[in-house]
C-alpha cells in the first residue's frame, strides 16, 4: 500500500500520533523513520494542498520534520525528545507497513531496526559490544590481557541479512553490494580501512542508495534542520514541519 508523505501527515493528525503522544518518549538525537510504499500514489491518493497538509502535520503529536525519500517512501526526523527507534514500531501499526528506525552515534555506530504491524521484526549492528564496558589490561590500557589496541579488531556486524531489508526498498536491490555494505565492506574503497568502512554515516548512505531512496535526505538529521539547513537538491516547500514545528527563523523571532 503506497502512503506517500502527504497520506503519512494525514495519518498521523488523524491518529493524534502513534499510541498517543509519542514526543513524551526520551531518546537520542538523530533518527529517521522510513516508510516504504508501491511504485507511486494511487489514482485516489491526489496530492492535498499545502495549506491542508501544514494544518494536518501542525495536529501531528510527533514533533519534528518530514520529508519524501522516494515515491511511496517519507523520512520523519523526530525532536530530541522522541527515541527514533521507538517511535518506529507504533507508526509501522499506524501506516500499515514496515517501518525502519535508524539511529548512528558519533560516526561509529550504525543501529538498524526493521517492524512491521507495530513489532520489531529484524535488528543491525554495525559495532556489536560498542557500548559494553571496555575491557582493559591492569594498566588500564584497551584490550585486556590477550593483547594490547594493535590486536583490537573490529566485531563482525550482527544482523547483516539484505534480504530483510528489502520490504523497505524501491525499485530492484542489488543484494550481494547490500550484503557487503551491512558486513561493512565500502562500495568505495576509498571510504574504508583496512577494508572497513571508517565512519558509520557513510555505511549508513550507502546502504540506502542501495534501497533505491534519497540517501542524502536519510542521512541528514534533526539538528541541522532545525538551524535552518536543507539536505542536498531540496527545496524549503519539501519540508514539512510536524506537531507545531516552526521554520528556524520564526522560532529565533520568537526567542527574541
Amino acid at each position: 500500500m503506497a502512503r506517500p508523505l502527504d497520506e503519512v501527515v494525514t495519518l498521523l493528525a488523524a491518529a493524534g500520533g502513534p499510541e498517543g503522544d509519542a514526543g513524551e518518549q526520551g531518546g537520542p538525537e538523530r533518527g529517521e523513520l522510513s516508510r516504504p510504499g508501491g511504485t507511486g500514489r494511487s489514482a485516489g491518493a491526489d496530492r492535498s494542498s499545502a495549506a491542508d497538509r501544514s494544518a494536518a502535520a501542525a495536529d501531528s503529536a510527533v514533533r519534528g520534520y518530514a520529508l519524501p525519500v522516494g515515491p511511496g517512501h517519507t523520512v520523519i526526523y523526530p525532536d530530541p525528545e522522541t527515541d527514533a527507534t521507538a517511535l518506529a514500531g507504533p507508526l509501522s501499526r499506524l501506516l500499515e507497513a514496515p517501518a525502519l528506525g535508524t539511529y548512528v552515534y558519533d560516526s561509529d555506530v550504525l543501529l538498524m531496526t526493521v517492524y512491521a504491524e507495530g513489532e520489531p521484526t529484524h535488528h543491525y549492528d554495525s559495532c556489536p559490544g560498542y557500548f559494553d564496558e571496555a575491557e582493559t589490561d591492569t594498566d588500564g590500557n584497551p584490550g585486556g590481557n590477550s593483547g594490547g589496541p594493535e590486536d583490537w579488531a573490529p566485531p563482525v556486524p550482527v544482523g547483516a541479512d539484505p534480504d530483510a531489508f528489502v520490504p523497505l526498498a524501491f525499485g530492484p536491490v542489488d543484494r550481494p553490494a547490500l550484503r557487503a555494505v551491512l558486513l561493512g565492506i565500502p562500495l568505495d574503497p576509498g571510504d574504508g580501512e583496512d577494508g572497513r568502512y571508517v565512519f558509520a554515516n557513510t555505511q549508513h548512505y550507502d546502504a540506502m542508495t542501495c534501497l533505491g531512496l534519497n540517501a542524502c535526505r536519510l542521512s541528514t538529521g534533526y539538528h541541522y534542520l532545525s538551524l535552518g539547513g536543507l539536505p542536498h537538491e531540496t527545496s524549503a516547500e519539501e519540508l514539512v514541519l510536524l506537531g507545531g514545528r516552526m521554520w528556524p527563523a520564526e522560532e529565533s523571532a520568537g526567542r527574541g
